[in-house]
């Protein structure tokens, strides 16, 4: 092979299989690429100090460049209207969104070239295990809902993504509590009563953030993709289109500038966390805590994290689950059986009148007590 066909070949992000011609396509099970013509296998070569962070700003700017657009088309699901990223050599897709075969091209720009990629490190068969161990898990829902098989549904996406860095430098404000006690007739007895001394304090502090990742997807719901983040961005590889063969990529639907505001969200979180850990060094509790922030060397980058995800029909009700396609935790929402959410509620009363009684009964040794068990609360007697 020239020099020349080389250059071209890496300039293109294609991959030729060595034995027959072919295109080069990853293989989750492999984690290489694999040619899907004769099986032929060829290493990943990597080198994650090239994908770039950029400057926000900059960002802003190239959110008007086409540059995507050379290797992909978008297609719109006509029923959702979800949007999809394909290969422009993709001739069947069914929505990533609720699964619809009902999708169509679209004019809509790509939008920014990914950066980087996080490629698929569970399988389908795994994702299928990893979610019949979570819908078993449900104990409130149905009986039978565990019986269904969800495999046929399982789609594979990968979700946009903004990740965001950042040096904040911060000022604070809070009330620090001092517990103190003091002795108070209650009943006719003296008994110990504590109260509490507020003090105004404040400080100042830096804080580094390193990839705050948000959901670049309006598609998914925030409130589940939260618990299947994070993602280990330390292992980003640098954007490949072979990555995408056989799944689809969501065009995000959150712009640059409104990730970043979801971002200081989420930073300021984190922010309130130092505050009071710094204010609990010196007293007992914190309140009141008012930060401000000013954000320095921001820089951000597009990249693609792997998903599993279905919508299910249950009693004519839809219900999503998604898998994060890197370390398998499990998200979603499932039906509620009404006789076992009964039973809970009789079970409550029970434990309730039990432990009401005992208290008039001047018994204070019982206690009302959650107990976990499998990811569920319960409430105990003890």
């Amino acid at each position: 092979m020239s020099d020349k066909t080389t250059e071209q070949e890496e300039n293109s992000q294609v991959y030729l299989c060595s034995g027959c011609g072919g295109n080069m396509e990853y293989d989750i099970a492999a984690q290489k690429f694999k040619c899907p013509y004769c099986g032929n296998e060829m290493d990943i070569q990597s080198d994650r100090a090239l994908v770039k962070e950029y400057d926000f700003h900059e960002m802003v700017k190239k959110e008007e460049s086409l540059e995507w657009n050379q290797e992909v088309a978008v297609v719109k699901c006509d029923l959702c209207g979800a949007q999809t990223v394909v290969d422009k050599h993709e001739t069947a897709l069914h929505c990533s969104y609720c699964g619809s075969s009902h999708v169509l091209e679209s004019k809509q720009s790509a939008g920014i070239k990914p950066e980087g990629i996080i490629p698929f490190k569970i399988d389908k068969h795994k994702a299928n295990e990893l979610f019949d161990k979570w819908i078993r898990s449900r104990w409130l829902s149905p009986n039978n809902l565990k019986q269904m098989q969800q495999s046929d549904k399982l789609i594979s996406i990968y979700v946009p993504y903004w990740t965001y860095d950042a040096q904040t430098y911060n000022t604070y404000t809070a009330q620090g509590g001092e517990h103190y006690y003091v002795m108070v007739e209650k009943d006719g007895k003296q008994v110990q009563e504590r109260r509490t001394r507020w003090h105004y304090v404040n400080g100042r502090f830096e804080l580094f953030f390193d990839d705050v990742q948000v959901n670049a997807s309006k598609s998914y719901e925030d409130a589940l993709m939260n618990k299947i983040e994070p993602y280990d961005t330390k292992q980003v590889e640098p954007y490949k289109p072979q990555y995408l063969s056989g799944h689809g990529a969501e065009r995000y639907s959150r712009g640059v500038v409104e990730g970043f505001d979801m971002a200081k969200d989420k930073m300021y979180r984190i922010l309130v966390g130092e505050v009071q850990t710094r204010v609990r060094r010196r007293y007992d509790e914190v309140k009141d805590i008012r930060i401000d922030t000013v954000y320095s060397d921001v820089t951000c980058k597009h990249v693609l994290l792997p998903m599993w995800t279905a919508q299910y029909d249950y009693n004519g009700n839809k219900y999503r689950y998604m898998i994060n396609g890197q370390n398998g935790k499990v998200s979603g929402r499932s039906p509620l059986s009404p006789i076992k959410v009964t039973l809970l509620v009789v079970l409550l009363i029970i434990l309730l009148g039990v432990a009401a009684y005992f208290y008039f009964q001047g018994d204070s040794s019982v206690q009302i007590e959650m107990v976990e068990y499998y990811g569920t609360y319960f409430l105990c007697v003890a």
